[in-house]
């Protein structure tokens, strides 16, 4: 089954699973090219492959199985920089975003299904080192944040997910962002973080107190003394204000559901206490720039 055109075949067949193999031997093969370095394998076939089934429920019979595969893959190789390993941790992330996705709309899981993912996500999620967007052409994209920010955006959609959990959900998108020194994230990880930020406030449990208290140590990278490019922590500085700028930019406009999305109208409902919560992003990006206006 390591063939890529098996795999082929199977995509060009509108993703019917092939006959000739138990469904879930195939789905073991798919989880293990999701490590490939080759992104034509890794991306193109596995991922392809895989998302399509979970998406469509050929993975319902086995889905909290699945969701603890992708969660223990998440720490295989943690702590290597510049490894091919990172390839496997990324997608597995990605991956578990989908099946907290799928079950979303299906509602199969259970919250002891859930809680040991998120637990090892979010160790994952502020210990990864290896913050690599594209690669190189062949080996493609690693790109660890914005697939840790999707899974954050499914995660924070779960009834499976309580208030507690999702605060700090929100504290640890501005822990990883404090800790990306030496690493410019220019690759859209702004935006998607952002847009897991959103998912967050839209869930209606948080309130303007929360986000102050998440982004409150993200002040001092405001100070002029931090505004030097040289400087590796000059990264986490130009980080962090990009992901303010996305983020105020979306409060103002606001966000829609992507389209794999189940249904839900988690979108449709207010963020409590809107116009304080912009205010108090608002406020930390002037202590940014020089260039905005005074009040």
């Amino acid at each position: 089954m390591v063939d890529e055109t098996f795999w082929r075949r199977i995509k060009e067949n509108d993703f019917q699973p092939a006959p000739e193999y138990p469904l879930d031997e195939q789905i073991a093969e798919l989880e293990h090219l999701l490590t490939y370095a080759n992104s034509q394998v890794r991306d193109g076939i596995a991922f392809e492959i895989l998302g399509e089934w979970i998406q469509t429920g050929r993975c319902d019979h086995d889905l909290p199985g699945l969701g603890d595969r992708m969660a223990a893959q998440l720490l295989r190789g943690i702590g290597e920089v510049g490894t091919d390993s990172i390839f496997g941790r990324s997608f597995a992330a990605l991956v578990l975003g989908l099946v907290v996705e799928r079950d979303n709309a299906v509602r199969v899981l259970s919250a002891d299904d859930i809680r040991p993912w998120l637990g090892g996500f979010t160790m994952w999620w502020e210990l990864e080192g290896d913050l690599r967007g594209s690669v190189d052409a062949e080996r493609g994209w690693a790109h660890a944040l914005a697939h840790g920010a999707d899974t954050i955006a499914s995660f924070a959609r779960s009834r499976l997910i309580g208030t507690d959990q999702a605060r700090a959900l929100l504290g640890s998108i501005v822990v990883r962002l404090r800790t990306t020194d030496g690493w410019g994230l220019f690759a859209g990880e702004d935006d998607r973080l952002a847009y897991a930020t959103m998912s967050l406030l839209h869930r209606g449990d948080l309130g303007v107190a929360d986000l102050a208290q998440a982004i409150a140590p993200l002040r001092v990278l405001g100070r002029a003394d931090l505004r030097i490019d040289l400087d590796a922590a000059a990264f986490t500085r130009v980080n962090t204000l990009n992901w303010l700028r996305a983020l105020y930019l979306q409060l103002r406009l606001g966000v829609q559901p992507m389209p794999w999305y189940a249904p839900d109208h988690h979108f449709d409902r207010p963020i409590p206490q809107y116009e304080r919560m912009l205010a108090e992003v608002e406020s930390l990006l002037r202590e940014y720039s020089s260039w905005f206006r005074e009040d």
